[in-house]
């Protein structure tokens, strides 16, 4: 009877899991306003441009291709119903992501006993997570990285117990490699590891035919490499993330620490079944503590090469570290599963219970926290609201503060940033004036708007004082913030002397 209420239990929490997580995640993607690396991405597959003019600037980014053609290709489908008009719409390419993960997940665990043992609490570490809901609803590259590190590791380390067909895990490994660089270190130390371990126990046959899918599944990243590694290194001379062990140290900890702590009814579980492991082991205790190391010394391989990396390129930022989550959920997994094959059903059931609580509970936080994230709709929102209340306002977009944007390559930011500004216009319902422009509204206030500025913080008077050295007869004004922008609000203009100049990177 007790065992039955364990299945009852863990097949209500995966059909709970999955409806809560799927509305949340559509709630995220609708409700979360667009950022600048979503802009360059949308803009890098846009409707109307042809894939001979798009796949050039794919390549002259700093991560594989795969994701812009994979969102390419969505925008295509969504074309075709008339819903790829906007970057919510093509967040939505990470719902068939997570269904594709969901239907492999399904399919491990029929194949394979280990697994299925572990799928329970590898999901409610996962879901919990705050990189699952707080990437899902991005137009970036990350979501896809969380789900395919967290289908590859199941595979790598059940690796000398598949089969000698392995065409699935090499085009999964082949996917992990090539959708973000920090992603492929994690995943290539973590089948480095194992290959090593493969090696000391003496499984010749399972270490070959790894080394075998891990040489196959290099070559497309080895072939974008080769065209893309020349541009890559000329980007990250002079680059944004900040330098430095103290910041990697920082993105790092921050990052482990939230993986960790997402779950506390998880983390307590996994703490205890790692300290039986250690106290009182079993006939299958061995076997554990074998995956377990192999997890610890291939997150501790990884890290220790992308700190070296770092040292002399900057690239770790807690974003770029969303590979590390679903390693963290396997350990907390394997460490939670040892503690409850120990106890009777009966005592499973409310440790199950509780961790299923849990797990709801950080969604719904997620999901809360995720939707406030810094974006361009505070000001979009604002500027909306003014002319609104003053029809006749007039919108100047101001790059000048975008200096750093339009200076980094690659050179599609000097199309992006102003894309960006027409992009939040025409979905916020209002026009801008024409590039060039120095209109001021005589009836209503005339707006200055700057965003994705997050290295300025500049006063109203230096706002002023830059946009009359631009030719702007601008004697007064007050600021609006929003995040990492802000709206300069400037009063109905009196008569005033034509403008004398243009300043460099102004746009109307």
């Amino acid at each position: 009877m007790a065992y039955r209420m364990v299945i009852l239990l863990r097949r209500f929490g995966f059909g709970m899991l999955a409806l809560l997580f799927v509305i949340a995640a559509c709630l995220a993607i609708a409700r979360r306003g667009p950022w600048y690396d979503e802009f360059y991405a949308f803009y890098v597959v846009r409707a109307g441009a042809s894939l001979d003019v798009l796949a050039p600037a794919w390549l002259r980014d700093n991560h594989p291709p795969l994701f812009y053609g994979l969102a390419w290709l969505w925008a295509r489908v969504l074309g075709l119903f008339g819903l790829a008009d906007s970057v919510g719409d093509l967040r939505t390419v990470n719902l068939v992501v997570l269904a594709a993960t969901a239907l492999l997940f399904a399919r491990l665990a029929r194949t394979d006993a280990w697994f299925r043992r572990l799928l329970w609490y590898d999901v409610l570490a996962l879901a919990a997570t705050f990189p699952a809901l707080d990437r899902i609803d991005q137009l970036r590259s990350y979501f896809l990285s969380f789900a395919l590190t967290a289908l590859v590791l199941p595979i790598v380390l059940r690796w000398s117990h598949r089969g000698s067909r392995p065409a699935m895990p090499c085009l999964l490994l082949a996917l992990a490699f090539t959708t973000h660089l920090v992603t492929t270190v994690i995943v290539m130390a973590m089948v480095a590891v194992m290959l090593l371990r493969l090696v000391l126990e003496r499984e010749w046959q399972p270490a070959r035919r790894l080394a075998m899918a891990t040489a196959l599944a290099l070559v497309p990243l080895a072939a974008s490499m080769a065209v893309q590694l020349p541009t890559i290194i000329g980007n990250t001379r002079s680059f944004w993330i900040p330098t430095g062990l103290n910041g990697a140290r920082w993105a790092i900890e921050s990052e482990l620490i939230d993986a960790v702590t997402c779950n506390p009814v998880l983390a307590l579980a996994a703490l205890a079944g790692l300290v039986l492991l250690l106290l009182r082991p079993d006939a299958r205790s061995r076997a554990t503590f074998i995956d377990l190391a192999t997890l610890g010394a291939g997150l501790v391989l990884a890290l220790a090469v992308l700190i070296a990396v770092h040292l002399h390129r900057p690239l770790v930022i807690n974003r770029y570290l969303v590979a590390i989550d679903p390693i963290v959920a396997l350990i907390l997994a394997l460490g939670a599963e040892n503690l409850t094959r120990r106890l009777t059903d009966r005592a499973t059931v409310p440790i199950d219970a509780a961790m299923l609580i849990a797990t709801v509970l950080a969604i719904h936080a997620n999901c809360r926290t995720t939707v406030q994230q810094w974006s361009w709709t505070g000001t979009a929102r604002t500027i909306a609201g003014l002319i609104h209340d003053c029809p006749t306002t007039v919108v100047h977009p101001d790059l000048y503060w975008n200096s750093e944007p339009l200076g980094m390559p690659p050179r599609d930011n000097l199309a992006v940033v102003p894309f960006s500004y027409a992009y939040m216009a025409r979905q916020s319902g209002f026009a801008l004036a024409p590039v060039g422009s120095h209109t001021m509204s005589r009836a209503c206030p005339t707006l200055f708007w700057s965003d994705h500025a997050a290295a300025f913080h500049p006063s109203a008077a230096t706002v002023i004082r830059e946009l009359r050295q631009a030719g702007y007869p601008v004697t007064s004004g007050r600021m609006i913030r929003h995040d990492i922008g802000w709206v300069l609000v400037t009063p109905p203009a009196s008569p005033a002397p034509p403008p004398t100049g243009v300043r460099r990177g102004q746009s109307g």
